[in-house]
């Protein structure tokens, strides 16, 4: 079962073109972003391959996300790359802030949430580690994702049901990992124009 505690499952047919690649996506603003291949483009979503990449991160287990928790996640990987790290000097910021959303089981529903800032590329090697013992260096394997892109402000009510829209649309759930998905949110918090996505990985 897809996120047992709030998902179901429904089949639906797409339409798919085949896209070869993608140029650095304007929606990075200028930053450096994860680097990405569009494998296939169908009618409300992409399935992208990503490459490996190191990127910062924070996780906290409960059973209810709040703000105080997210800003808390937020800032402490802020303070990384503002010199809370073993060189003591300041990082690019990159994009996406990435979160993963890990369900667990059991009727009480309580969740791992990870959120992520990317390592800039040409930090990838010989990357300073955090001073923060709740904050940690960690390689993500590249791998496909399933992606469907939307505006606006979401609240993670949202990004739950446009993690619900995708795996309808994707319409087979042996496609796609059902235990976890991904935020990836790529504005600062006064932009106006904004770009979300939500990702589930893929089997394949």
């Amino acid at each position: 079962m897809l996120f047992q505690c709030v998902l179901l499952s429904l089949l639906v047919s797409v339409f798919t073109t085949i896209v070869p690649s993608q140029q650095t996506p304007t929606f990075c603003h200028d930053l450096d972003c994860p680097t990405f291949t569009t494998v296939q483009s169908f009618k409300d979503y992409d399935l992208r391959k990503y490459e490996t990449l190191k990127w910062v991160a924070t996780n906290v287990t409960t059973m209810e996300y709040t703000d105080d928790i997210n800003r808390e996640m937020f800032y402490r990987l802020f303070y990384y790359i503002s010199g809370n790290n073993s060189a003591a000097m300041k990082i690019p910021m990159t994009a996406p802030v990435l979160r993963t959303v890990i369900h667990g089981q059991g009727p009480t529903c309580e969740a791992t949430f990870i959120t992520h800032f990317m390592i800039p590329h040409n930090m990838q090697t010989n990357t300073p580690t955090p001073t923060d013992p709740k904050a940690y260096l960690v390689t993500m394997p590249g791998k496909n994702v399933y992606v469907k892109s939307f505006p606006g402000r979401p609240s993670d009510q949202d990004n739950v049901q446009k993690v619900e829209e995708l795996a309808q649309e994707i319409g087979n759930s042996n496609l796609y990992l059902d235990n976890y998905y991904f935020t990836a949110n790529y504005d600062g918090p006064y932009a106006i124009h904004r770009h979300n996505e939500v990702w589930l990985e893929s089997t394949k």
